[in-house]
């Protein structure tokens, strides 16, 4: 079953590297950093906005190069911790700021594609629509007498994604190998491996086969940089190709991607002649990370669980609405009303008991993506005791003013006048309003 249909229009990598769009996404990476920030805005290679605006139209040119031919190849993210306003912390990735409007470019041609597709309870990240459409539609839901809630929250979301689902996901609406292998390299530097695969979480046969789709794509990354072929059968990378008969294929793999990155910095040598000696270890810092690059897709090849997307990066919210439509799509197929905003969700009930069962759909559903909920953070709840969602203390609406009863203008003077009065005067006991 087909969860996205198959896009047939003209190529996506041309479309991402046409002047317009990646004009635009050099303005957007440019706007989405305050001016305060924009000297200490660098990724891993040192290079901040500043730095990269000295040189930006060669810089564009050498980037639509890379992504066109192939050549392009991403460095790890510089991550740093920042507090949560529930308390504890969330580990953001910074990119370097030609990564950074390399994903925006890709961002602003494929969410046209996707937008359409998604249904109408999810509200993050999403075009026109946000917190308030997402409350509003909470309290719609509550005047239809669905008044018992599901709060959940999913358990690590953006570090629990599967890169085989995603990309198969990915795969079914745009089988185009360069847009999907820009996206798998994305996937490869900013994922979070663990060594075995979770066994309390069997893949349903349509899952087994989008991971394995994924993961079809995902092996492209361990080829040589030629031109990525027209179908997906890769060569199998689990013993040394025979002209390197001699090179273990993780090293051959390290320094197939190596290359690409020390051509970065060779190619970089104008920009630091232009801003001056204290960005001269950026060749440095690019060598390092080329390292950290080669050792995460080392691991990756040896991994037999390649999960997590980068939370910070231009991409992410959007491969984090396509990850999770299945979910929708089940959901919405059991009549479930829900109200979605990326990780962050709510169900709403007509009694309990329903709440029950449908909590057990949930973490059904959620399983057949290899994600789970988080316990401390899930909860049935009755609405009249009151909620809080994405930030908003919701209860239920009083009903009733302090003009309640009132038949006539003039009692309708009077009362307001006392009302007034009693705002005025706070020492004054209340009278009843009903």
């Amino acid at each position: 079953m087909l969860v996205f249909p198959r896009y047939s229009g003209p190529s996506l990598i041309e479309q991402v590297c046409t002047v317009e769009n990646l004009t635009n996404a050099w303005r957007r990476v440019r706007s989405n950093i305050k001016v305060s920030r924009r000297t200490r805005s660098a990724g891993i290679d040192q290079i901040t906005l500043h730095d990269f605006a000295a040189d930006w139209p060669n810089q564009m040119v050498r980037l639509a190069e890379e992504l066109r031919d192939g050549s392009y190849r991403p460095l790890p993210p510089r991550r740093v911790a920042i507090a949560k306003a529930s308390g504890g912390e969330r580990a953001i990735a910074i990119l370097t700021i030609r990564d950074r409007i390399a994903q925006r470019a890709v961002q602003q041609v494929l969410t046209p594609l996707f937008e359409p597709l998604f249904l109408d309870c999810s509200y993050g990240s999403r075009l026109a629509v946000g917190v308030p459409e997402a409350i509003e539609r909470v309290v719609r839901y509550t005047e239809q007498g669905l008044i018992w809630v599901i709060d959940g929250d999913i358990r690590a979301y953006f570090d629990s994604i599967d890169h085989g689902i995603l990309l198969g996901l990915l795969r079914q609406r745009i089988d185009e190998p360069a847009i999907l292998h820009l996206i798998a390299q994305w996937l490869a530097v900013g994922s979070v491996h663990t060594e075995t695969p979770d066994e309390t979480l069997p893949d349903s046969p349509l899952v087994a086969l989008l991971r394995r789709s994924g993961e079809l794509i995902h092996e492209a990354l361990n080829a040589p940089s030629d031109p990525l072929p027209t179908a997906y059968d890769y060569p199998d990378l689990s013993r040394p190709a025979s002209p390197h008969s001699g090179i273990p294929t993780g090293l051959f793999a390290a320094l197939s991607l190596a290359q690409p990155a020390f051509e970065i910095a060779r190619q970089l040598t104008p920009l630091l002649k232009r801003i001056g000696a204290q960005r001269l270890a950026v060749g440095g810092a690019l060598a390092v990370g080329t390292v950290l690059l080669s050792e995460l897709v080392h691991r990756a090849q040896a991994s037999h669980d390649r999960r997590g997307t980068l939370q910070g990066g231009p991409l992410s919210p959007l491969l984090a609405n396509i990850y999770l439509h299945p979910f929708d799509l089940a959901m919405t197929a059991h009549g479930a009303r829900m109200v979605r905003f990326v990780d962050d969700f709510v169900v709403m009930c007509p009694d309990r008991t329903t709440a029950e069962h449908t909590l057990v759909l949930v973490e059904r559903q959620l399983a057949t993506l290899r994600l789970t909920l988080n316990p401390q953070k899930t909860r049935i709840v009755a609405y009249a005791g009151g909620i809080e969602f994405l930030g908003q203390a919701l209860a239920p609406r009083r009903r009733q003013g302090f003009l309640h009863g009132i038949s006539d203008f003039h009692s309708a003077e009077q009362r307001l006048r006392e009302h007034v009065e009693r705002l005025r005067r706070p020492d004054k006991p209340p009278t009843s309003d009903r």
